[in-house]
């Protein structure tokens, strides 16, 4: 159970000294109406609250200092569990001297249209229309540009959504002439589906590779480039084998960030255990496809009488469908961002995790 806060008000500093402990935690400067200034954590929190104190003059520390009539801290068990409540915190409250978590993020997502002859987009929005979802990741302008060369490459279209569809296998009663609508498919860059020169199961091949491709299944597109790249320099014309060299280069970055994203996201699924320091302050959090679900201490507490982590409450939330990244509201996906970077960046926290079945065990 956490401890209430400790509030401290006339003198900040004396009182940080006095009641401060260095132990994990999460703190908040308040100003003069109460309104939360700052959000921060440390795994020292005593240490931490005062260094603000020791802030160069004129420096965004001592102007905290100066603006805040209050500051509060809650002690935590570990630090995983002070990044996920200051992450919390922050998206909460928007405190304006909090830079990091403050701002949403931005991500992306690569959308594959549904319909006869699917287009690769770029967006921001992800909405359930039927399309198929890569990502997230942060966003990039470039992110455009390397969809348009994906589907050079693959074979899918890059016009604009209304543009109709006439496939080659497709009855024509009225043997209607067409030509192809853009560059594109007059140099044979593009299928041309608007001008049946390919049949659907043609076009679906491409769909295929493209599916392949940023599923990590294949990696035939930037081979097909090498290829391409090589035949050039053989054939001394440098600059378009720099060019497809470049090209290559930024699809084999999308696929390493899109695949390894949902590698990673795949694997986040245990029971995490960190040993508390004091008593009682062990704790085992639940994690499914990088979300914490639900967090515990002790052993006991699975078999208990709390109906919040009854045996039948894991059942429930390990039967659930995963989400996908793209339902997840903007904290959730924080919070996701959040979890993924700790086991990245600390691998060896993986030896402290177990199989989500042995919870139940």
């Amino acid at each position: 159970m956490t401890a209430p806060p400790r509030t401290v008000r006339p003198d900040l500093r004396r009182s940080v000294t006095a009641a401060a402990e260095n132990r994990p935690g999460v703190y908040r400067f308040l100003g003069p109406r109460g309104e939360v200034l700052y959000v921060g954590k440390s795994i020292r929190v005593r240490t931490r609250l005062l260094s603000y104190f020791r802030g160069e003059k004129g420096g965004r520390e001592a102007e905290l200092v100066r603006t805040a009539r209050n500051v509060e801290w809650d002690y935590v068990p570990n630090e995983f569990e002070a990044l996920l409540r200051e992450l919390r915190l922050i998206q909460s409250f928007r405190p304006r001297f909090n830079v990091r978590h403050r701002r949403r993020r931005r991500f992306a997502w690569i959308r594959l249209t549904p319909g006869p002859a699917p287009r690769l987009v770029a967006t921001r929005a992800p909405r359930k229309d039927g399309s198929r979802y890569f990502g997230p990741f942060p966003a990039s302008r470039a992110l455009p540009r390397t969809l348009r060369e994906l589907a050079h490459v693959t074979g899918l279209r890059d016009c604009p959504e209304k543009t109709p569809i006439h496939f080659a296998d497709q009855l024509d009663l009225l043997g209607t002439h067409r030509t192809p609508l853009c560059i594109r498919g007059e140099t044979g860059t593009c299928p041309a589906p608007c001008a049946a020169l390919c049949t659907q199961g043609e076009y679906r091949e491409g769909v295929r590779r493209v599916e392949a491709f940023l599923t990590g299944e294949s990696d035939e597109v930037p081979r097909l480039l090498r290829a391409r790249m090589t035949e050039a320099s053989r054939a001394r014309e440098f600059e378009r084998a720099a060019r497809l060299r470049d090209r290559a280069q930024r699809l084999e970055e999308l696929q390493e960030r899109v695949v390894e994203f949902h590698r990673h996201l795949h694997r986040l699924s245990f029971v995490y255990h960190i040993e508390g320091t004091r008593p009682g302050e062990d704790r085992r959090y639940l994690i499914v496809a990088g979300r914490v679900r639900h967090t515990f201490s002790g052993r006991e507490a699975v078999h208990g009488d709390d109906p919040k982590v009854s045996p039948q409450r894991l059942h429930r939330i390990l039967r659930e469908p995963r989400d996908n990244p793209w339902t997840l509201s903007a904290t959730q996906r924080e919070e996701l961002f959040l979890v993924i970077r700790w086991f990245r960046q600390r691998p060896g926290e993986l030896a402290c995790t177990r199989p989500l079945e042995e919870l139940l065990s």
